[in-house]
């Protein structure tokens, strides 16, 4: 048994531009310069698990000891692309697997051609990169979980709450409008209370459905909580976001929930806010459900914004 654990963990394969196996029983160098790198480099690539800046450290403590012009690291599946100096003719370039899962891939190029010494210097190098990466992967998959709403896969909560942040300091230092949504759905607790929380939930994806096919691709949206949405909307101002509401609204109007025993509509109201200048996200947020609040009132299925603040310069 414990000869297995080792084979299964030891399909580790670095794929050179030629498509060959890397033989990671490598026999050490005798410079010190490269030995000293290639000894501390594991304890490097642990001190962080943002996959950016192992990349960084990698190449920061390789080009100690091997000559080249570019690095270029990607991973197209968690949109992750690093560029390093200028690219030049010629390149050395491999596949980073680790037991049949993909850890993206990393190109090194040059004026001059890579020796055979040089390319045997490097796989040593990429093997201390393989557990540092493959780390860094699991714990971007572990926060986009924590932040991911199981049942709509939207956004949650708790990404709602850094991605506010992050966008209104942007919308501040570009002077740029900025405006927020908060919608829900009218009357929820009739339909889980008439045809169950399961119909309930459907009502909830299909909404969902609706407003991701509605929005743009530079919109943010969240489920806030229970039948609560919101959606961040970057250099957008109240009027291009009230407009937004009402084609969000009457796409919500036209849905049709089927739980295989009833049909079903719902009707959704929302609240928009502008962000104004100095503003931080809770004074935002509250302006925005203010209107939400102000458009139940008034009877539901109504977009409503917040009323205008006096001196917002974005």
């Amino acid at each position: 048994m414990k000869n297995q654990f080792h084979a299964e963990t030891a399909k580790l394969s670095l794929v050179g531009k030629h498509s060959h196996a890397v033989d990671f029983s490598q026999s050490k160098d005798d410079n010190y310069d490269v030995e000293y790198i290639t000894t501390r480099l594991p304890s490097v690539l642990q001190t962080t698990l943002e996959l950016d800046d192992v990349i960084n450290l990698f190449h920061k403590e390789i080009s100690k000891v091997l000559a080249y012009d570019s690095l270029h690291y990607q991973h197209q599946d968690v949109h992750c692309d690093i560029n390093t100096g200028n690219r030049s003719h010629h390149a050395c370039h491999y596949r980073l697997e680790m037991n049949n899962a993909w850890l993206g891939e990393l190109t090194l190029t040059r004026r001059v051609k890579f020796s055979d010494v040089d390319l045997q210097l490097l796989e040593d190098l990429l093997c201390k990169l393989i557990y540092p990466v493959r780390n860094c992967l699991l714990y971007r998959q572990a926060q986009s979980a924590a932040l991911q709403d199981k049942l709509t896969g939207l956004n949650n909560h708790g990404a709602f709450d850094s991605s506010l942040k992050r966008e209104i300091d942007l919308a501040h230092r570009q002077q740029r409008p900025m405006s927020l949504i908060v919608l829900d759905i009218d009357n929820f607790k009739v339909i889980n209370d008439t045809y169950g929380h399961s119909s309930g939930d459907l009502a909830l994806q299909l909404l969902t459905n609706s407003i991701t096919e509605t929005i743009r691709c530079s919109d943010i949206a969240f489920r806030y909580g229970g039948e609560e949405f919101s959606l961040i909307l970057s250099n957008t101002d109240s009027q291009s976001a009230y407009l937004l509401a009402e084609r969000l609204r009457i796409a919500a109007s036209q849905l049709i929930c089927n739980d295989g025993k009833h049909n079903f509509g719902l009707f959704i109201s929302l609240g928009i806010a502008q962000l104004y200048s100095g503003e931080n996200g809770t004074s935002l947020f509250d302006r925005a459900d203010n209107a939400l609040y102000q458009a139940k009132k008034s009877g539901r299925n109504i977009s409503m914004c917040a009323p205008v603040i006096l001196g917002n310069d974005n």
